[in-house]
């Protein structure tokens, strides 16, 4: 995104002359590459030069593709053309020289008549008035756009994105998604991977069943889970996704293990109870997240949100009559509603806009799983880009081991048929 923002600004700045000639313009190109390539690859002396031959083809057959379109589309005749008639026009761009200066001889005969030529002189230097201004204001439209699009390439090339084919990522499904997946016999590609997490005993599964309806019974079945667990997840809005119920956290031997169930996670709801202040063990599995996702640059941490349970037992406990509108200070339990969400992402290091209170159990209708909802939809779409980046890290690390038993059976085969091939040595 900082390479997109360093791409913008330098298309604003372009001026049509930067393409009034082939060096020209390829300076402008070179200068848009190295500003992505220094961006992406600050750290090295020769960011140009870090890209590998397999992504230096991808890019070539990706611009070759989109100039075979803009040719066919939007040059007349261009399914057409032949090379030889492209270089014919080329050997003779000189006449379009001679053909102005005849036209000026032409202008000076027409002096001859006075009036008419002073009517014609006026109407064509309008006209031509008009004619520059408005190719120069479609010069600097082309000159932004030859930058913004040499620019997204050079995104795709050094940020990596030409590595994995798109038909293979739109393909691809990680091992922990297909293990689950096939125990719920689905065929619909990688979906949305969103883990529930917290202490025991706060309302995780509760939450499970609140958000994926079509799960029965499972507070009752399983009151408290043991091993992580995926269902399947719809809603209007939001993308396939399969929901994870992970164990509830005891104490710090749990924590390795919530952190390895949350790198294969595209979001994360954190489940805290609001009537319970004890949230060191929170604070330090979340701690560990953060390292966790920090370590890798290539894979920041999902988007994460606070879910307050059990806000029917804060104060007045006697009292339950919802909706709660939480800027009303005339209701206490809006008050202690407000104030245990100031609280909770206080001690957690939450936004208060992240953090959405609701009521799961079981002894009464669910209450304000609709604002929920909203939140999560309105956090797919960092997600999404989560998921992807989970995806291309998953892809990677099978292609490469994939590529480099290839690499090492081919070359074994060549290494066979040369000893194979080779004459025997003469008799003594």
């Amino acid at each position: 995104m900082r390479a997109w923002e360093d791409v913008q600004r330098l298309a604003a700045d372009a001026k049509p002359d930067q393409l009034s000639s082939r060096d020209a313009a390829l300076g402008l190109g070179l200068e848009t590459v190295e500003v992505v390539a220094k961006r992406l690859h600050p750290e090295r002396r020769d960011p140009l030069l870090q890209f590998t031959v397999p992504e230096a083809l991808a890019v070539i057959e990706r611009t070759s593709k989109g100039l075979n379109r803009f040719l066919i589309e939007s040059f007349p005749l261009g399914d057409r053309v032949t090379v030889a008639q492209v270089m014919w026009l080329y050997r003779w761009r000189g006449a379009l020289d001679w053909a102005e200066k005849g036209y000026d001889l032409w202008r000076v005969v027409r002096l001859l008549n006075p009036l008419s030529a002073a009517t014609h002189e006026l109407r064509e230097r309008f006209t031509r008035q008009i004619y520059e201004m408005g190719r120069e204001h479609i010069a600097k439209r082309l000159a932004r756009a030859f930058v913004m699009e040499v620019g997204r390439a050079a995104i795709d090339l050094y940020g990596g994105a030409l590595r994995v084919p798109q038909e293979d990522l739109a393909r691809h499904v990680s091992s922990e998604t297909a293990r689950d997946l096939a125990s719920l016999e689905a065929r619909e590609a990688e979906p949305l991977r969103i883990l529930v997490a917290g202490q025991r005993g706060a309302g995780k599964s509760a939450l499970v069943n609140a958000l994926a309806g079509e799960v029965e019974a499972i507070v009752d079945a399983v009151p408290t889970t043991s091993s992580v667990s995926a269902f399947r997840l719809t809603r209007e809005g939001l993308p396939a996704a399969l929901i994870i119920d992970s164990p509830g956290l005891t104490g710090a031997k749990d924590i390795d293990d919530l952190v390895a169930s949350a790198l294969s996670a595209d979001m994360v709801l954190w489940v805290c109870a609001a009537n319970q202040a004890a949230r060191e063990i929170d604070r330090q599995a979340i701690a560990a997240l953060d390292r966790n996702f920090t370590d890798d640059p290539n894979r920041p941490r999902p988007p994460m949100l606070l879910v307050l349970t059990h806000i029917d037992r804060l104060r007045p406990f006697d009292e339950w009559a919802p909706p709660y509108d939480l800027a009303d200070e005339s209701r206490p339990k809006s008050r202690s509603i407000r104030g245990a969400i100031e609280a909770a992402s206080s001690d957690l290091g939450f936004a208060a806009a992240d953090t959405i209170p609701v009521r799961i159990d079981t002894s009464a209708a669910a209450y304000n799983v609709d604002s929920l909802w909203a939140k999560i939809v309105a956090v797919t779409p960092e997600a999404r880009r989560a998921r992807l980046l989970r995806l291309m890290s998953s892809i990677k690390s099978v292609s490469s081991w994939s590529a480099v038993w290839s690499q090492a059976v081919n070359a074994g085969r060549i290494i066979n048929r040369t000893l194979l091939t080779r004459a025997p040595p003469p008799a003594p």
